[in-house]
């Protein structure tokens, strides 16, 4: 696996979450909850299969775990948070719960893809870890660009590039992640 995989993943991931807005709106919540989180979780899910369906026996699962992932993520009172912009301008609580929550988010993705990727990866373990550092970066980072551009433009479109940010920075990483630990096998 070369450094092509990684940007096609990046590529992919966000072009993935951009469609997804056709889909969906981002909002705060409670307003964004199982029912994004399943759509956009398939609309990701799916571009992310078009990368890995070459390289992942019964890629196909990806997709149906996304979905199942963001549907109890959504269910639950974090909301579909990679769709969910903060209600607080203050910039430090923005980084706290964005921390703690991105945690919390990417540990649930993370277990959730662990079925797909179990014994097709060394330390398939890792996975779930690099998920939770992943999204316990991108979603305080987005939160806090979003935060930033908002404040300077007055615009909600602001706290969309702002999820544009953690949607990069997550697919960064557990591009690096799945790269690093597919290699290795």
């Amino acid at each position: 696996m070369r450094w092509g995989f990684w940007l096609q993943w990046i590529f992919f991931t966000v072009v993935g979450f951009f469609l997804s807005l056709i889909f969906i709106e981002v909002g705060v919540r409670p307003y964004i909850g199982a029912l994004s989180g399943a759509i956009g979780g398939g609309v990701i899910g799916l571009t992310q299969w078009l990368v890995l369906r070459n390289l992942i026996f019964r890629s196909k699962w990806w997709v149906v775990v996304s979905i199942v992932s963001w549907l109890l993520i959504g269910a639950s009172s974090l909301g579909a948070l990679g769709w969910i912009a903060p209600r607080t301008e203050q910039i430090w609580l923005r980084l706290f719960h964005g921390f703690i929550n991105g945690a919390i988010v990417g540990g649930i993705l993370g277990l959730g893809q662990w079925f797909v990727l179990r014994k097709q990866i060394y330390q398939e373990d890792l996975w779930v870890i690099a998920n939770i550092i992943a999204w316990a970066i991108g979603l305080p980072l987005g939160w806090l660009v979003g935060g930033l551009v908002y404040g300077a433009i007055g615009l909600f479109i602001g706290e969309v590039i702002g999820l544009f940010v953690t949607w990069f920075f997550v697919a960064a990483i557990t591009g690096i992640a799945l790269m690093r630990l597919y290699s290795d096998r």
